[in-house]
């Protein structure tokens, strides 16, 4: 090295602090480049008599085997170094260390130091391995210092080479890798089961950003410097008592449940905005939830977040949703969360004895009052056209907040583009029905109502009667709520029209012109994927497109419906019981 000056350590500014972190890491790298020096100066190479000496690492020589086979074993640096390489090196180190202590902002790798407790040995670790993603000079380095030109990245031996502290032990400080703690998780696991030091993809960003960003899957929300997508419309007493749980100090798993699109995430975004705080929020919809999770608390820990886990639950063998796994949720305990309140979201109610203790709180689906509400806040300043109001909206459509919210922006947008001050009452149906995922395809098909009132040839007092039954989905808001009624009729609040007459009279079309009056998609059941002849089996289909109506917030129409609603008949043998029964 005597034609070459090695870059060294920024001992002038010894009374300042560091600036940047990039001034800090010109300095680290300084210290870096000394100890990679020392050690290629005390590192035990082939003789200068070798002729194949430029092809180390690409071939293995006669000479080279028997020098390997005779060689001591590699010791660590520090026992190898003579008294002033050993004191060039520390004097390196002590300026770096006064001059992080006069440093007064906080970086990246600094606060990464302190955050996860790192000692002297893994901190030299960290170091080495960003020093490699960062300078492309160091796979040359690090490959030829290995003996192998594959070999681009710091393995786990030469780490613990050139940082192994004094009166210590080769074997003890490579066991160090194969745990699996806050150190080991700064680095790709797989990777390092293979014995290389190459950063988890989380750790780069930070390092380099100083915050995480979005991947698939995660995704942090600063409560300090963003807002939620939306007012807190509805759910007053939930985030109450959010705040609540969120204060009482001590380790919490605080588990919301509720339907798909009922505001759990939401929630937790306006409990962050609140407190100031931050959050990293985790979908384990994945393949591989545990990497997922571990990924989540890795980038809480760094950023000093707590964490928000989401879409836990697993689908059986017949699609059926269940709950999470036990061993999952105890799985993330396991890695050891930085912060002490953890949040789960979920469908189902959360049946798991967890070493931390879990409080479940419940998110209800929005009543109708509360889908009132909402669609007046988010349609804001946008009007309803054709007479149609929100009081209509919430009655037909008994949605989510996250669809309501959809549903109108689509709207609005709509009406933009137009250029109309008010949006169509077919328009905001269209947009309504956007949001609506059902099966009812698989065991009804839709029908498209192509009448209207002036079609339908029929007496004034049949014809009222069907307009009554129009109006009873209108104005159902102000009978249940304005007046009073919902405290008299708890259930069976739904309506069913019976239309009766020989064939060619117009009951189909009928039913066409009540789901055109309402604008209302409307579906024909299918009665031969209804029935069946086994027993049971016609019951479940009967429960199946309910429950798909009930989602898809449409008219069901049962043509020929004598074929499934008779009356009872007296039980004579099994076959009676069962017809009764259905």
């Amino acid at each position: 090295m005597e034609e070459y000056d090695l870059r060294d350590v920024s001992y002038e500014k010894l009374n300042r602090g560091y600036e940047t972190q990039w001034e800090l890491m010109d300095d680290l790298f300084a210290w870096l480049d000394l100890r990679i020096y020392f050690f290629y100066e005390h590192h035990q190479w082939l003789g200068p008599k070798n002729d194949m000496r430029n092809m180390m690492g690409l071939v293995v020589s006669r000479e080279e085997f028997e020098h390997n086979l005779i060689k001591a074993a590699q010791l660590g640096l520090a026992v190898q170094l003579d008294g002033s390489e050993a004191a060039q090196l520390e004097a390196a180190r002590t300026t770096i260390c006064s001059r992080v202590e006069r440093t007064e902002g906080s970086f990246p790798l600094l606060r990464m130091f302190q955050a996860l407790g790192l000692e002297e040995f893994e901190q030299g670790c960290l170091v080495l391995a960003y020093a490699a993603a960062l300078d492309k000079k160091y796979e040359k380095l690090l490959a030829y210092l290995q003996d192998d030109i594959t070999l681009k990245a710091p393995t786990t031996a030469l780490a613990v080479q050139l940082f192994l502290p004094l009166e210590s032990t080769m074997e003890e400080y490579l066991s160090r890798f194969a745990r699996r703690d806050r150190f080991t998780s700064l680095f790709d696991r797989e990777r390092l089961l293979e014995g290389q030091l190459i950063l988890h993809p989380v750790v780069r960003e930070f390092l380099s950003t100083g915050t995480v960003a979005p991947m698939p899957g995660l995704r942090l929300f600063d409560g300090a410097q963003e807002r939620p997508s939306g007012p807190l419309v509805t759910g007053q007493e939930t985030a109450r008592r959010l705040d609540l749980l969120y204060g009482e100090p001590g380790e919490r798993m605080i588990c919301l449940t509720g339907g798909p699109g009922t505001g759990k995430r939401f929630q937790v975004e306006h409990l962050m905005a609140r407190s100031g705080q931050r959050c990293v929020f985790v979908s384990l919809d994945c393949e591989r939830p545990e990497e997922r999770a571990a990924e989540g608390v890795l980038a809480a820990r760094l950023t000093g977040a707590c964490l928000c886990f989401g879409h836990m639950e697993r689908l059986d063998a017949e699609g059926k949703r269940l709950p999470a796994e036990e061993r999952l949720l105890q799985d993330i305990l396991d890695l050891e969360p930085a912060h002490e309140k953890i949040f789960l979201l979920s469908q189902l109610p959360i049946r798991a004895r967890l070493s931390r203790l879990t409080v479940e709180l419940e998110v209800p689906d929005p009543t109708e009052d509360d889908r009132i509400a909402l669609f007046r806040a988010f349609l804001g300043e946008t009007e309803l056209g054709d007479g149609l109001t929100v009081e209509e909206l919430a009655a037909k459509f008994r949605f989510s907040p996250r669809q309501i919210q959809l549903a109108c922006r689509q709207a609005a947008g709509l009406a933009r583009l137009e250029g109309e001050a008010a949006v169509p009452s077919r328009e905001m149906h269209q947009c309504c029905y956007r949001q609506v995922v059902h099966k009812l395809g698989d065991l009804a098909s839709r029908v498209r109502p192509a009448f209207h009132w002036d079609d339908v040839v029929m007496p004034e007092e049949q014809k009222k009667l069907l307009q009554h039954a129009c109006s009873h989905i209108r104005f159902q808001h102000r009978i249940y709520s304005e007046w009073g009624f919902d405290k008299k009729i708890a259930y069976g609040r739904g309506l069913s029209i019976l239309f009766a007459g020989a064939p060619g009279t117009g009951k189909t079309m009928c039913a066409q012109v009540i789901a055109n009056e309402l604008n209302m998609e409307m579906y024909k059941i299918n009665i031969s994927q209804i029935v069946s002849k086994y027993i049971g089996e016609t019951e479940k289909n009967l429960q199946a497109v309910f429950t798909e109506a009930k989602r898809s917030n449409c008219v069901l129409f049962f043509d020929e419906c004598d074929a499934l609603f008779g009356k009872r008949s007296e039980v004579k043998d099994a076959h009676d019981r069962n017809a009764n029964v259905e």
